[in-house]
């Protein structure tokens, strides 16, 4: 009978797999961004071998992991760390199967127009990648501390994508639907590979920190308030619930059209007198809106959103509305009594909404 190894050696081999496997996804990563630069189908072709190669990885780390955890009975550190292996080859051979898709798409057929804003994507995303490699291999995890904030600017370029082919979709000829399906697909599958990447960033800091004394931040999904009135009452809104909610969820603002003649500040008066301090939010116009991380949409008065804006909302986001916060800005900021009434109205939703939302906070812990 063979000698089992150590449980050092054993999760070294593991890491020494996993490594060889984020290897292969990422030659072929940086493939896609040489075929953007300077195009060479021999190069994408080469893909689609590299991929087989990591799904066989993936099973041999499996395969790994269960032996460690038949055989070790690891605890603490060593068990966190073979779980998350796990997890990250699932992360990495799904990141692979988004190269391989995206260079069968460019085999089978040329370059987008859009071309810079991939080459965006792409880059964005492989710095995700590569911050991620190197927080797992050479133990630098502050390469991750702050890896939402990449993400989020790859979401940005497909919502702006996005936009792109909805206006190829409205001129309706074949060509111009199977262009604007293109573009709507591959910006999909980068997307996913940075979601991906921070999976993986996420699964790293648990292994190395605990669940307890994570270093990452949980990222805080988003309420979007939205008024026709140039974000004011939105703001008002976001400003007194604000207080109850900032740990859990991130707030922001959304309008039709910009302020004009009212500022937050101008009700700072009216706002002390209920121990509320007026926050400043970026007010947002519509079409410049990523919807992916909205949890709530709080629909203010008579607002209504664009019907092209209503169909790249995420079905699971929850669209409240609030239509009996309908009041005149510049009537409530020169009226006490008119003040008053908004602010009681307001109230009771908001401190409705903030029991809903911790409720929601203490089921995900």
């Amino acid at each position: 009978m063979s000698r089992i190894s150590s449980l050092e050696v054993q999760l070294s081999n593991v890491k020494s797999l996993l490594r060889t496997m984020c290897d292969a996804v990422n030659t072929g990563l940086l493939t896609l961004i040489q075929h953007f630069e300077h195009p060479n189908q021999d190069r994408l072709i080469k893909i689609v071998v590299l991929d087989s190669e990591i799904d066989n990885l993936e099973r041999a780390i499996d395969t790994l992991i269960l032996q460690i955890l038949a055989t070790q009975q690891p605890l603490g550190y060593e068990l966190r760390l073979a779980y998350a292996c796990a997890k990250i080859a699932h992360h990495i051979e799904r990141i692979g199967d988004a190269v391989e898709s995206l260079a069968r798409q460019l085999v089978n057929g040329d370059i987008p127009e859009q071309k810079e804003i991939f080459l965006e994507m792409l880059n964005y995303s492989k710095d995700l990648f590569e911050r991620s490699y190197g927080a797992m291999f050479e133990g630098d995890l502050t390469l991750i501390q702050e890896i939402h904030i990449l993400d989020d600017k790859v979401d940005f370029k497909q919502r702006e994508l996005n936009h792109i082919a909805k206006n190829i979709l409205k001129k309706g000829t074949k060509s111009n639907i199977d262009n604007a399906l293109r573009i709507i697909s591959m910006s999909s599958k980068l997307e996913k590979i940075a979601d991906l990447c921070c999976n993986w960033a996420e699964q790293i800091d648990i292994a190395e920190n605990g669940m307890a004394r994570r270093k990452i931040q949980k990222r805080k999904y988003r309420l979007v308030f939205l008024d026709d009135v140039g974000g004011m009452l939105a703001s008002l809104a976001a400003s007194i619930l604000y207080q109850n909610v900032k740990d859990i969820v991130d707030l922001s603002v959304v309008a039709t059209q910009p302020i004009k003649s009212n500022n937050i500040l101008n009700f700072t008066n009216f706002l002390s007198e209920y121990e509320i301090t007026p926050q400043i939010f970026p007010i947002a116009r519509i079409t410049s809106m990523n919807w992916n991380k909205a949890l709530m949409l709080i629909i203010l008065g008579n607002f209504e959103l664009p019907k092209e804006e209503l169909e790249v909302v995420p079905y699971k986001t929850v669209q409240i509305r609030w239509p009996e916060i309908n009041f005149d800005p510049d009537e409530i900021e020169n009226n006490p009594t008119k003040f008053k009434e908004f602010v009681n109205v307001l109230t009771v939703r908001t401190n409705h909404l903030a029991q809903i939302i911790a409720r929601t906070q203490e089921q995900s812990e």
